[in-house]
């Protein structure tokens, strides 16, 4: 009897062991399966295969795109399963449309196809050998698009200025008041910039520190209005001081 009585405990020992398990297993696999259920779903509907046919197309990241494009690509789709469309294919057509950079293409079954669209982002026009090209925060030249209608952007130049490109835009952009004046950009070697002003004025920024010598132009600029003076260039390639040579001087020295 005590034999029997202690092989009945073990049993339910063992029971209780293996709920315990699978209540562990169920609280650890159920924020996953929540996580994941919409591929779930999809990868489901599509091993079965079942005849759900495209009706809605949702299409988001587009600023510049021209909808028209994108949707001319996705509308041959509609009333085609929807478990039998090509994601890769239809995806690379619509990176073939110059303003997109990339694509994703995602199925929410019962009958929706999603459509992300990332676009391009030029911020300068490198000029480089006497021709134009469109860069990106990645430094990357943007072939698709035409240089010549984005008179907007800053240009820079310089053979060795691409690489470069996104650090000293973005060192502008936090300083609003003084990157408005600018115009152009030229990267000396790989050491310093030369900037230039709508208004004519050069500036020669130092080597390092160049943040720093932006924020003091525009200081200089907001408390004495130095930017809007009759000044050629302004040299703060030394770390100590600032050299402004005025306007006028240079022809004036030429007739002594």
């Amino acid at each position: 009897m005590r034999n029997f009585i202690f092989r009945i405990n073990k049993k339910y020992k063992l029971k209780a062991l293996v709920i315990v398990a699978l209540i562990l297993i169920l609280v650890y696999c159920t924020p996953i399966l929540i996580k994941n259920s919409k591929n779930i779903i999809s990868s489901s509907m599509e091993y079965i295969n079942l005849d759900v046919k495209l009706k809605n197309v949702k299409i988001s990241g587009i600023e510049n795109t021209k909808a028209s494009e994108v949707v001319n690509i996705v509308s041959e789709l509609r009333g085609i399963s929807l478990s039998s469309i090509d994601l890769r294919k239809t995806s690379s057509e619509i990176n073939n449309i110059d303003w997109v950079k990339k694509s994703e293409l995602r199925k929410i079954y019962p009958s929706t196809l999603e459509v992300k669209v990332y676009e391009h982002n030029p911020i300068a026009i490198w000029y480089n050998e006497g021709n134009k090209f469109l860069v990106d925060r990645d430094s990357k030249i943007i072939s698709e698009l035409n240089p010549d209608k984005f008179k907007n952007l800053k240009v820079v130049a310089g053979p060795n200025a691409l690489e470069d490109i996104p650090v000293i835009i973005s060192m502008i952009e936090n300083y609003p008041d003084f990157e408005k004046k600018v115009k152009s950009m030229l990267r000396v070697g790989d050491r310093r910039w030369t900037i230039r002003l709508h208004n004519g004025i050069t500036i020669h920024l130092p080597e390092k520190n160049v943040a720093n010598a932006i924020k003091e132009i525009e200081g200089l600029d907001r408390e004495y209005s130095l930017l809007s003076r009759y000044i050629e260039i302004i040299d703060m390639r030394l770390p100590d001081r600032i050299d402004i040579l005025p306007a006028g001087i240079m022809m004036n020295s030429s007739k002594i």
